[in-house]
């Protein structure tokens, strides 16, 4: 390698590096303390939560009928997935699912931040990701065609939008 290849990489990873951080701040200079997960169901936003109180708005869309929010108190929600059919592995492990023939995601809140806690997709990445409660880290479940990504430049009188049906 050549020296002037090494200053080049030292440079461009320096410069990466100041791009990072910056972008972290101005995240950090927006952020209002309240944060909220909208869910995007087929590119239709179809639900969006208040990670810290687990309030909820369900959108109307042709979708609601697929939502379950029966447990959200405990920062539990089930929302529709494309993939998502076969749902033994999760009535194995969750009544209320089970009881109430749910079918699509579980979607769980915990500490005001959200993640898959049950899907089906061919290599379950949806279920990997970490929980998050940063914009700079989105849910995408591609298989799904699910999306959840956290607002945290929001006022709560944002929360509640014109179209909504609860």
């Amino acid at each position: 390698m050549k020296k002037s290849d090494v200053l080049f990489v030292s440079i461009a990873s320096v410069l990466f590096l100041i791009a990072f951080l910056a972008v972290r701040l101005i995240d950090a200079a927006q952020a209002t303390g309240e944060v909220y997960a909208k869910v995007f169901y087929q590119d239709q936003l179809i639900l969006m939560i208040d990670l810290k109180t687990n309030e909820y708005v369900l959108y109307n869309t042709p979708f609601k009928d697929r939502i379950d929010v029966g447990m959200a108190e405990d920062g539990v929600f089930y929302v529709p997935g494309t993939s998502t059919v076969d749902m033994d592995a999760l009535y194995a492990v969750d009544e209320y699912a089970r009881d109430n023939g749910i079918v699509g995601i579980k979607l769980l809140v915990e500490s005001a931040k959200i993640r898959v806690a049950y899907q089906e997709s061919p290599r379950d990445y949806c279920e990997l990701q970490p929980p998050t409660d940063s914009r700079l880290r989105p849910l995408i479940c591609l298989p799904n065609e699910l999306v959840v990504t956290v607002h945290t430049d929001m006022e709560s009188d944002e929360f509640i939008p014109d179209t909504v049906l609860e």
